[in-house]
């Protein structure tokens, strides 16, 4: 899938790959509901509503995991990040 656009505040794109994700994320279970709102954008617009959030020097995610959830979901490559301040 093309990112066609990309969302406010976006600094660059990375490939999904490179994101690091921690035992809390992946022990953590999102909404289906707002997971599939976040889906429906991202098959109608082309792109994630928000950047995902993550550490600069590690790589480490550190928001934004039901959108890192539905990158992988629909098979991103590269994905709009932002580095935590």
């Amino acid at each position: 899938m093309k990112v066609k656009m990309k969302p406010d505040g976006t600094e660059e794109f990375i490939s999904l790959d490179q994101i690091i994700v921690t035992e809390e994320f992946l022990n953590s279970h999102p909404s289906v509901e707002k997971t599939q709102q976040v889906i429906n954008h991202v098959k109608r617009t082309g792109y994630l509503d928000e950047p995902i959030t993550i550490n600069r020097d590690t790589k480490i995610l550190t928001d934004g995991y039901r959108r890192y959830i539905v990158a992988k979901n629909v098979r991103m490559n590269l994905v709009p990040i932002v580095y935590e301040k």
